[in-house]
């Protein structure tokens, strides 16, 4: 016998996918942050130097994409960005896990179609400017976290540890 799951609308498949960032981001944490200092901050030549500054990268995006962009603060916006200690980095995620937890909570089908003018500057110091909705955000944000993750499980594999992974079928919305 085949069951039937019935389809979810994109609020709460947003909802869904948000929160299963969040939860299985607190184990990338607690992976990162049980290396020693010097391999968490090693230069391995990814994306972002260090296995630590690929988490960090992550951690900025959702200040800037969940946070900033939303509430209209991107001139005011604080890279999550340097040497940090184990407590500051564990008060940065619950930080960031609450607000975009809070933000999944708000989404409404009008509220993922409102648009917002992003500006910002290239790694090459050339400012650019977008217009997109909250809906692409949200995309654009799940697509960007997993292939950071995706980075980052290559970095501990080549360290012979067990990345962190979880598959999105513990999340509620699997069925």
């Amino acid at each position: 016998m085949t069951r039937r799951i019935p389809a979810v609308s994109e609020v709460e498949l947003a909802r869904g996918w948000i929160e299963w960032l969040v939860d299985t981001r607190q184990g990338y944490l607690d992976a990162l942050l049980a290396l020693p200092e010097k391999e968490r901050l090693r230069d391995r030549g990814a994306s972002f130097p260090s296995v630590q500054d690929i988490f960090l990268h992550i951690l900025d995006n959702c200040v800037w994409w969940f946070e900033s962009v939303p509430n209209d603060r991107q001139s005011s916006h604080k890279d999550v960005k340097g040497r940090m200690s184990d407590a500051e980095l564990r008060r940065q995620a619950r930080r960031i896990a609450r607000f975009s937890r809070k933000l999944a909570r708000s989404l409404t089908p009008t509220r993922l179609k409102h648009g917002y003018v992003v500006r910002g500057t290239t790694g090459e110091g050339k400012p650019f400017e977008l217009r997109m909705n909250l809906g692409t955000i949200i995309w654009h944000m799940v697509e960007e976290e997993l292939q950071h993750r995706g980075e980052m499980n290559a970095l501990f594999w080549q360290m012979d540890l067990d990345a962190p992974t979880r598959a999105w079928f513990s999340s509620p919305l699997a069925g």
